[in-house]
């Protein structure tokens, strides 16, 4: 007992340093960084990250409130074709906003992502991105929830609303972060994570949803994207990809080593064609993945370990800055 007291005692330690682990006090404090989700309309910044499919936010759900003779300017979609039959007259749907919508945040917290060579682990990154979500949902009126997972598990959090839903979104999260170690899990259900994660969103999530897949993507199946089409039908889902600057690219002529927990392997980064081949193999890899994702109009933001997280999000979703924290 004594030694898994000390245990608890040093990751709390740990759990201080920004980059390594996250912390219940780090995430509630990102409440001051004051942002608002702008996600009412058609946005053509995602539209563009989606590449040639169209991205057509739906922004809230919808309430059928009244049927009135059509005016010029209204949507012909939302014409009523039974009254305009009955009546001889065209009359068209009139719908209210719904008071809020449940915001959904599928949150990657696998092995792969306890790593970084920048200001913070991939997992902190991820971990931050959704803290910065969820208090700029809230702001907007919507209630906070979502998808944990990491390599063995998966664990739901049902949309909630005010300060009290966020924090227990938060302590789950923080609870999947810092019990990352570095270590490989059962191969088996890592290769299958993201899969199940999407899997039982897509059993629970309402039509009409806002949804963040945050994930370093890596094992993204076939049948993954399955589940985003499905999901994709009914909700607003945007991707969101933490990544970090030596996975693109390997640095300039050195030995280097790199493990997984399981295999050490060593590189000479000297030979100009390992470079070469290394960032040929991110590109397609890449290419690919935008190409799954634009192929079901889901757009994709890239935040790298050493970005600025409130930037990014601010230029692809059209967040606006007020004064507070920046991370």
């Amino acid at each position: 007992m004594a030694s898994v007291n000390k245990l608890l005692h040093e990751r709390a330690d740990i759990a201080q340093y920004r980059g390594v682990y996250v912390s219940m006090d780090e995430l509630v404090s990102l409440q001051g960084a004051e942002l608002r989700l702008d996600l009412r309309g058609k946005r053509k910044s995602l539209a563009g990250l989606a590449g040639q499919h169209r991205s057509s936010f739906r922004g809230r759900g919808m309430d059928f409130d009244e049927v009135r003779i059509y005016q010029p300017g209204d949507d012909v979609r939302a014409i009523d074709w039974r009254v305009t039959a009955r009546t001889g007259r065209p009359h068209t749907k009139l719908f209210r906003e719904e008071r809020e919508r449940p915001v959904y945040l599928v949150v990657d917290q696998r092995e792969s992502l306890f790593f970084g060579t920048q200001k913070a682990f991939k997992s902190v990154v991820a971990a931050r991105t959704a803290a910065l979500l969820a208090w700029a949902s809230r702001s907007h009126g919507d209630r906070v929830g979502g998808f944990l997972f990491n390599d063995t598990e998966v664990q739901e959090l049902r949309p909630k609303e005010g300060k009290k839903g966020i924090q227990h979104f938060f302590r789950g999260l923080v609870q999947f972060n810092q019990a990352l170690n570095g270590e490989r899990k059962r191969l088996e259900f890592t290769r299958h994570a993201m899969t199940q994660a999407m899997s039982h969103l897509n059993q629970v999530v309402r039509p009409g949803s806002l949804v963040f897949l945050i994930s370093d993507f890596h094992h993204f199946e076939p049948d993954t994207l399955q589940h985003l089409t499905l999901c994709a039908r009914h909700s607003d889902l945007v991707g969101i990809q933490i990544q970090d600057p030596l996975e693109k690219q390997l640095p300039h002529s050195g030995a280097y080593g790199f493990t997984d927990g399981m295999r050490n392997v060593r590189i000479d980064t000297s030979v100009r064609n390992v470079r070469k081949d290394y960032a040929l193999n991110y590109v397609e890899r890449q290419t690919q993945l935008r190409e799954q994702l634009g192929s079901i109009a889901v757009p994709l933001i890239e935040i790298d370990t050493g970005d600025l997280i409130t930037d990014r999000l601010r230029a692809a979703l059209g967040l606006k800055a007020g004064m507070g924290l920046r991370s």
